[in-house]
């Protein structure tokens, strides 16, 4: 498969061992390789295995039957090299950009750097990248590595990143081991450089290191490398043309170049690359000048890089008032990606953002590149930017839908992950509870802002439920602050339950706390802007489900009136696991959104079961006191009262199977808070 196009030979042979599933052989690669089955189910391939030998193994073709005409395939985006996205790109005239960031020395940095990279990627960047200090330290397991803040960015942002590598300090040992981690993090793109100081490295040229990666690695990592428009500190422009062209013909795959100003200059040095020989795709770097101190670095750092003189003077000028200058860079870095693009140029520009999101995000909307997201997410969670595991994982539990990053967290020891169906829930053994607040989950403890969000008291139960209200509305609290946030919910309302937000504000009102829910759904296109997922030319079904906290008491009542429901499933529990209540069938799994597909089997990417509602109902409930109880003094009376409330509580998930309907659930939530308050209450339904 290359792009969206299928490159077919006239006969695809398989060798394989009779005993070895022989009859399932067409079943097992039409799953594995979907673009088989789909060409299959067209008519485009002829299945055919050889019966008449005796051998143990037996030969396996498929056959071209037909030419398939405008065929394309829907394949999974996160598992194409970048370096093909580049290409397809270019190809299709399209823009793109890409961020560049340097990793943080502290845990505190490191937490808001990945939160700050989180909110800059809702922009739709084609990749990011992190830059490497010399030596092994930036490879180690610390939390303000280069290796782990890339490997955060790949594991639980879904942020497709490229690692700078230098081979200052390293041995070819050291840099085995390095790109081995990085393997095994599920980084697959590597910016492949020298560093300053050649007598400290095995390689004395980053070509070199190049063809090193390529002879051990073989094509596992997309490489880019540096190109200088107007040549290498310590080079001439002639001789960092020619290590350009060995860098490429070594198997580099794409160019960013360092920063520039001027336009002119960035022409000839394209024009110079193409008599070269440089056929590969080049990024043009573009710094957005921040304050007066990022001046004097980039002179210090880019000595060879001209800074036109208009500039410098206008700079001078404002060098005691830094919101002028990040203006003034905001406009400079504006006028200089329009030229390019208008020149036609580059398709490209990488952006050197200093760690700084105000002035990069400025620049990248007022050339028209941020993108709102409004392409098909390929499943209803968000998805890894992993090849390992995004190529073979199609299901997750519906619990951690608002808190993606600690499933992924929880669950990244896993040697394989469901595909096609949950199976049984005690075979995968999850993280322990404590993995779930490491700190790449969670932004740095602001007790003054979380108090100010969550309430800087707590009297009673009305203290809470105003949180709940203030969260669901979007209303301020009684301090005059948004709640933006709740220990379940790392975001505001998702679209989804918008729709169901009149329900939810009942629920809440009446002291039901909810957690997480989605409506009912019947045949939604698979484009739909709310309920949309998955290949195009599909429909969408989900039932409705609803997760709360409630009242000892008020479960008591849920318990005795549930069963006159019996198209509701249930699981009920208090905090220590001692009361345990379910509808499920034993290791039976629940799906809750599921997909229709042309050519495809039926995919269920959410489910819900009870062995797995267990080991989230220990975190539901340490969320309580890990995340908003620790925000009051430990011997206050605030604490206590919460301790007190939180101890008396159940968490309660239910699902309504009649997905068509989708009014059971409402309806018998209704009939407990007639039951609660003694008094007729207006239905729930939608």
């Amino acid at each position: 498969v290359v792009n969206s196009h299928i490159l077919i030979k006239s006969r695809i042979n398989f060798l394989c061992l009779k005993p070895l599933y022989y009859n399932e052989c067409e079943s097992y690669l039409s799953t594995r390789m979907p673009c088989i089955g789909q060409l299959i189910s067209d008519d485009h391939l002829r299945f055919e295995r050889d019966t008449e030998s005796d051998s143990d193994t037996a030969s396996i073709h498929f056959e071209l039957a037909s030419s398939p005409t405008n065929f394309e395939y829907d394949h999974d985006e996160a598992t194409v090299p970048l370096h093909q996205k580049i290409r397809s790109k270019i190809e299709a005239h399209e823009r793109f950009y890409s961020l560049e960031f340097f990793p943080p020395r502290t845990k505190d940095g490191a937490a808001n750097l990945l939160n700050r990279m989180d909110r800059m990627n809702k922009g739709k960047p084609l990749f990011m990248d992190i830059t490497w200090h010399a030596g092994m330290r930036s490879a180690s397991n610390s939390v303000s590595s280069s290796m782990t803040v890339a490997s955060s960015a790949v594991n639980y942002l879904g942020i497709e990143t490229l690692l700078h590598v230098t081979t200052n300090k390293l041995s070819k040992h050291d840099l085995r081991e390095v790109l081995n981690i990085a393997r095994s993090h599920g980084i697959r793109n590597i910016m492949a450089l020298s560093g300053d100081n050649h007598s400290h490295s095995e390689f004395r040229y980053s070509s070199e290191f190049v063809a090193w990666i390529r002879e051990e690695f073989g094509r596992c990592f997309t490489i880019a490398v540096a190109g200088y428009p107007e040549g290498h500190p310590d080079s001439t422009y002639e001789d960092s043309l020619v290590h350009l062209k060995q860098k490429v013909d070594a198997g580099a795959d794409f160019i960013v170049t360092q920063l520039l100003f001027d336009v002119d200059r960035f022409e000839e040095f394209i024009r110079d690359c193409e008599s070269y020989g440089i056929n590969v795709p080049i990024v043009a770097g573009i710094l957005p000048i921040q304050n007066y101190d990022s001046l004097r670095k980039l002179k210090k750092l880019a000595s060879n890089v001209t800074i036109p003189k208009v500039l410098q003077s206008r700079l001078e000028e404002l060098k005691d008032d830094d919101e002028a200058i990040r203006d003034v860079g905001i406009e400079i870095s504006v006028n200089i990606i329009k030229e390019l693009f208008d020149r036609d140029l580059t398709s490209g520009v990488h952006i050197y953002t200093l760690n700084r999101e105000i002035g990069p995000k400025e620049v990248i909307k007022q050339v028209g590149l941020w993108a709102v997201d409004r392409s098909r997410r390929p499943f209803p969670w968000q998805v890894t930017a992993n090849d390992k595991r995004a190529t073979c994982e199609d299901v997750r539990p519906v619990y951690w839908a608002q808190r993606p990053k600690s499933y992924i967290t929880r669950t990244k020891q896993w040697d394989e992950f469901p595909n096609g169906r949950w199976g049984n829930a005690s075979n995968p053994a999850f993280g322990e509870l404590d993995d779930y607040h490491l700190f790449y989950m969670t932004k740095p403890l602001n007790i003054p802002r979380l108090r100010d969000m969550w309430g800087r008291e707590v009297r009673d139960l009305a203290d809470i439920r105003e949180i709940f209200l203030a969260f669901i509305t979007g209303k301020e609290n009684r301090h005059g602050h948004s709640v933006t946030e709740l220990p379940w919910n790392y975001d505001q309302l998702n679209p989804e339950s918008t729709l169901i937000k009149d329900q939810l504000v009942k629920l809440n009102t009446n002291n039901f706390f909810t957690v997480n829910s989605q409506p009912a759904v019947n045949a939604a296109k698979s484009n739909d802007q709310v309920f949309g997922w998955g290949p195009k030319n599909g429909y969408i079904y989900q039932k409705a489900y609803l997760e709360f906290f409630a009242s000892s008491s008020d479960t008591k009542v849920i318990l005795e009136q549930i069963n006159q429901y019996p198209v509701l499933s249930y699981t009920i529990a208090n905090k220590p696991g001692t009361d345990c209540y379910t509808n499920y069938r034993k290791n039976t799994s629940i799906a809750l959104t599921w997909g229709v597909f042309p050519g495809r089997e039926i995919l269920q990417p959410t489910i819900a079961n009870f062995k797995t509602f267990l080991i989230w109902k220990d975190e539901a409930f340490a969320l309580w006191a890990e995340k908003w109880g620790i925000i009051y003094d430990e011997d206050g009376d605030s604490r206590k009262v919460f301790d007190e409330i939180v101890e008396d509580m159940y968490l309660v998930c239910l699902v309504d199977n009649d997905y068509v309907e989708g009014n059971s659930l409402w309806d018998f939530m209704n009939l407990i808070i007639k039951l609660k308050k003694g008094a007729k209450e207006q239905p729930l339904s939608l």
